[in-house]
């Protein structure tokens, strides 16, 4: 049986950043591209953090050029709730860089990147954009939102992000019960030595980072949640050695 999950019924993107209207446009920098050092990028986290594990290959994709791959691992992550994601893709499409102008989609992506409130960065750029764009783009940018919320809100990823993770952790907290001292490693993610563990083993201290990785991302409590989503399993990215020639 196909479970529903609600969404607030905002019709217009205004109404979600109208405490912004007297912000100044954000300086939106580079920093926003800048989380190729996350501990998820390291390859084997996408089966517990795909929303960070693809944010990070965009990034990458991005930084070598490759654009329309960058498109595609961005709206990847936007499925698992990455708001960072929403909010570069909506930068890419508003402005043109690397890919076909697309203001309305762009715009659509940012506001879906403002959902939360606390998001102010976000709001602020949504405000710029929105205001310096014609009725006519505005209109076609609302009826984007309001249909790609449906797939991309909080209520919808987080939930679907949410229970991947636990999902997936479950055996290794099991695992960890059944032999406190078990060795497992994810490469590339935390300490690569005992030295640098001290008292705690490898199979506990994987758990403590990625416990924490999700605290930070998803693991956040929902207003409501009604039955489940269905999970999907995404293909893990592995990087060419270098982009395709254009």
């Amino acid at each position: 049986m196909r479970t529903r999950i609600g969404v607030p019924p905002l019709s217009c993107i205004c109404a979600l950043a109208v405490a912004q209207a007297g912000a100044a446009p954000p300086q939106a920098g580079p920093g926003y591209f800048d989380d190729i050092g996350r501990i998820a990028c390291a390859e084997g986290t996408e089966r517990y953090l795909p929303g960070d594990y693809y944010f990070c290959a965009a990034n990458k994709a991005l930084q070598a050029g490759n654009t329309s791959k960058a498109r595609a691992m961005y709206e990847e992550s936007a499925r698992w709730s990455d708001k960072r994601a929403m909010f570069n893709l909506g930068l890419l499409l508003f402005r043109g860089e690397g890919l076909p102008k697309q203001e309305a989609l762009g715009l659509a992506w940012l506001a879906l990147a403002a959902e939360r409130s606390q998001d102010q960065v976000q709001r602020e750029a949504l405000v710029a954009a929105w205001t310096s764009t014609t009725p006519e783009v505005q209109a076609e940018a609302n009826a984007l939102w309001n249909a790609m919320k449906l797939e991309y809100a909080d209520r919808v990823t987080l939930a679907r992000a949410q229970e991947r993770y636990e999902r997936e952790i479950r055996q290794l907290r099991r695992d960890l019960q059944r032999d406190p001292t078990m060795q497992a490693q994810i490469a590339g993610m935390g300490p690569q030595s005992e030295a640098g563990m001290g008292p705690m083993g490898q199979g506990s201290r994987l758990l403590q980072t990625l416990d924490e990785a999700a605290a930070e991302t998803i693991l956040r409590p929902l207003p409501s949640r009604k039955g489940k989503v269905k999970v999907g399993t995404p293909e893990t990215v592995r990087e060419a050695a270098k982009p395709p020639a254009s």
